[in-house]
């Protein structure tokens, strides 16, 4: 049996385009965090220390955190420049400790909505980048909504 010319090449520009229109996953997303009632200097140094999730007892790794760029308003610090380390993932659970106060915030069961993509085509010269969100997380045992987009408060 042959295929004459034009149905191999109708079949493989099929198949191409079919490719070029499919779903793609947006990256992971991060959740960013901001301070209530908390002064300059005791948010001068904060300790992460990250956990496998669902499990406060294996640790991961910790982390130091120091001078982290926050931006004051009132009462309210918001981070604007900072390491990658200092931003939460879905995949683990964390504990957030403040040296200067001895406070300590656990967070737990971060929830991740996983968005998609549509490619635009094969032709399409514009590229979309996309990031999940985070819709929840469990604070101290209690569910918390997410401030902004993958944005956390935490009050002293």
């Amino acid at each position: 049996m042959m295929f004459n010319v034009r149905t191999i090449i109708f079949v493989f520009l099929s198949v191409i385009m079919m490719q070029a229109c499919s779903d793609y996953p947006c990256t992971k997303a991060d959740l960013q965090f901001g301070l209530v009632d908390f002064s300059d200097s005791e948010s001068d140094t904060i300790i992460i220390r990250r956990f496998a999730k669902g499990n406060l007892v294996t640790l991961k790794d910790t982390i130091a955190i120091y001078n982290i760029n926050f931006t004051r308003n009132n009462d309210t610090l918001k981070m604007v420049a900072f390491p990658g380390t200092a931003l939460l993932q879905s995949d683990h659970d964390y504990e957030i400790f403040f040296p200067e106060t001895g406070k300590l915030i656990r967070v737990t069961e971060i929830s991740e909505e996983q968005r998609h993509l549509k490619k635009k085509g094969i032709f399409s010269t514009t590229k979309e980048g996309c990031m999940n969100q985070i819709t929840s997380y469990m604070q101290d045992g209690q569910i918390k909504p997410v401030s902004g987009f993958n944005l956390a408060y935490f009050i002293h």
